[in-house]
């Protein structure tokens, strides 16, 4: 079976090569892989592998255009067969065969994650895999079973692209940071779609992240907002409280949506760094 793989990058060229490396050494190679930059080409954001058949394009914003650069990356795939894999993802060895084995139509398919406390050398799972973390809130997940719609996330996960075009893709007026993937969700299982785990995994790639992630507060409410018109109720509800405790943002009840109310500072932001590997 020919198939496509698609991610996504911005300043992680080193994590694009782990994930590469960890395509390559699998027991099923793709027949193409979709690069998305969302950045102008320069040398750091163009790779060559003379193993895979790279496809390479550029959406050059000041924004995180994550639902734009998704769609763009599947409208250039070759082969109906998609697999996504964020960038800072390494594969089992098995991950893209069992994704492939269980393609089904009207379902959309994702695998387990466990989490690196590191950027790891090279992305050699087999080096790295002892030294993963599995995430406490999705570890009792069970594969090979429906699962809530709302447990799908973008990490990884794999459909038809004729399946993708019926659900529309990801909703471009989501830009920067949340909310888009939720918003996916809700309508593919609006149209009948089931979410579905493999008994299989990729590993995270550490990268610095915040709790609550104040660097992203603005397009966090933006895009919860956005996301309250379209289906009556507020996504990412624990950052928007937690933003709302610091003073951040609050809630208009009047306009029945939240407001940045208070920019945080550099400070601020590197205040709440978070060591956690999830």
């Amino acid at each position: 079976m020919s198939f496509s793989v698609v991610t996504l990058v911005k300043g992680r060229k080193k994590q694009l090569q782990n994930m590469l490396k960890s395509i390559k050494q699998g027991s099923r190679l793709p027949s193409e892989v979709v690069i998305v930059w969302m950045e102008g080409k320069s040398e750091q954001s163009s790779v060559e592998d003379d193993d895979l058949n790279i496809k390479q394009i550029y959406i050059e914003k000041g924004t995180l255009p994550l639902a734009e650069a998704r769609n763009q990356g599947f409208r250039n795939t070759s082969f109906n067969s998609v697999i996504f894999l964020d960038v800072d993802c390494i594969c089992s060895p098995t991950l893209l065969e069992n994704l492939l084995a269980n393609l089904k139509q009207k379902t959309i398919t994702s695998a387990f994650a466990r989490y690196l406390p590191y950027i790891p050398f090279s992305g050699d799972y087999a080096l790295t895999e002892a030294d993963a973390y599995a995430h406490p809130k999705r570890a009792q997940l069970k594969a090979y079973e429906p699962l809530p719609h709302k447990k799908f996330w973008s990490l990884v996960f794999a459909l038809y692209r004729d399946d993708f075009n019926e659900i529309g893709g990801f909703d471009e007026q989501f830009t920067g940071y949340g909310g888009e993937d939720t918003d996916f969700a809700e309508r593919f299982n609006k149209l009948g779609f089931s979410f579905s785990l493999v008994e299989d995994e990729v590993l995270h790639q550490y990268h610095l992240k915040y709790s609550p992630p104040l660097n992203y507060v603005s397009a966090i409410v933006e895009n919860a907002n956005l996301f309250h018109t379209k289906h009556g109720y507020f996504p990412m509800y624990s950052w928007l409280q937690a933003f709302c405790q610091k003073r951040y943002v609050a809630f208009n009840a009047n306009k029945n949506q939240f407001e940045v109310t208070r920019r945080p500072t550099l400070a601020d932001i590197n205040a709440v760094l978070s060591t956690q590997p999830y």
